[in-house]
C-alpha cells in the first residue's frame, strides 16, 4: 500500500495555530484516489503562513473554495513557499501516482509544477454550479464525480506501481529498468507521461515517504532511524531529508512527539 504522508501542522507552527487539516479515505475508489482531504480556518484572522507541501509524486484536484478554482497539479519537489492568505478553504484529491494520466489521458508532465484547470479537462462539470454550493455539499459533488469517472476502470501497471514497490524499494534506477523489463530510454518516456517524474525522483520519493511512515509512527523512538539508514544510502540520508522537509530526521522525531 503506498499511502504518502503530508505535515502541514509538525512543519509550521503558525500553519497549526490558524488551519485544520484532515483526509478521509473512500474505499469505493482507493485504486486511484488516495484520500480526499480538506484545509480549513480555526480563526478569522487575517495573515500569511506558508503550507509546506511535500513530495509525494502524487497529483492533486483541489478546490480553492474561496477563490473559486478548481484545478490538478503536483510538486516534483517539496514546496517550501506556498504561501496561504487567511482565512481561506481549500479540499481536494489526492490521487494514486498515475491516476492524473489514467484519468485525463494527459501527460502528467502538464500538471506537475503547474495547474490543469478542471474545466479545461472535463467540459461536462459545471465549475460555477459547484462553487455555488456550501462547502460541505461541493466536497461531496467533487467526490461522487471522480468515483463516478473512476468507476468500471481498473487500475494500470504504471498506477499500481508505487503501491507495488513501497515496500520494496529498488536501490538504483538500473535495477528499477530489470525490474519494469525496460530500457533507460523507454523508462524516462513512459515515467514522464505517468508520473511526470523521471525515475530516479520515483526511487527518492518512494524512499523518503517510506522515511517518514517509519519516523512518524507512535513507536517511533530516535534510534528508528538506524533503521531506516540501513535501508537508504547512509552517506546521503540526513542531506536528502533535509532536502524533502527541511528539517533533520531527529528534528521530525522531536516534533511529531510534541
Amino acid at each position: 500500500m503506498y499511502y504518502p504522508i503530508q505535515l502541514p501542522f509538525v512543519l509550521n507552527k503558525d500553519f497549526t495555530r490558524v488551519m485544520s487539516y484532515h483526509e478521509k479515505l473512500v474505499p469505493e475508489c482507493s485504486e486511484f484516489i488516495i484520500c480526499f482531504w480538506q484545509m480549513t480556518p480555526k480563526t478569522n484572522e487575517q495573515t500569511q503562513i506558508k503550507n509546506v507541501i511535500i513530495a509525494d509524486g502524487c497529483i492533486d484536484l483541489i478546490a480553492d473554495y474561496d477563490q473559486k478554482m478548481l484545478f490538478f497539479t503536483g510538486n516534483q519537489k517539496t514546496d517550501f513557499e506556498y504561501d496561504i492568505q487567511t482565512p481561506t478553504r481549500f479540499f481536494g484529491a489526492r490521487m494514486m501516482p498515475g491516476a492524473f494520466y489514467q484519468l485525463t489521458e494527459l501527460p502528467a508532465a502538464r500538471a506537475m509544477d503547474d495547474y490543469v484547470l478542471m474545466q479545461d479537462v472535463f467540459k461536462d462539470f459545471n465549475t460555477e454550479q459547484f462553487f455555488s454550493a456550501s462547502f460541505d455539499e461541493a466536497q461531496l459533488i467533487l467526490q461522487a464525480y471522480l468515483t463516478e469517472k473512476f468507476e468500471g476502470k481498473k487500475a494500470n501497471e504504471y498506477t499500481q506501481l508505487f503501491p507495488r514497490l513501497s515496500d520494496k524499494i529498488p536501490q538504483t534506477a538500473k535495477e528499477l529498468y530489470e525490474h519494469l523489463f525496460l530500457s533507460p530510454r523507454q523508462c524516462q518516456r513512459v515515467f514522464a507521461k505517468s508520473f511526470g517524474l523521471t525515475p530516479k525522483m520515483v526511487l527518492s520519493i518512494l524512499r523518503f515517504q517510506r522515511c517518514l511512515t517509519i519516523l512518524t509512527s507512535e513507536q517511533a523512538r530516535p534510534t528508528d532511524i538506524l533503521t531506516v539508514t540501513n535501508y537508504y544510502d547512509q552517506s546521503h540520508f540526513n542531506k536528502d531529508f533535509k532536502q524533502h522537509l527541511g528539517i533533520t530526521p531527529l528534528e521530525l522525531v522531536s516534533r511529531y512527539k510534541e
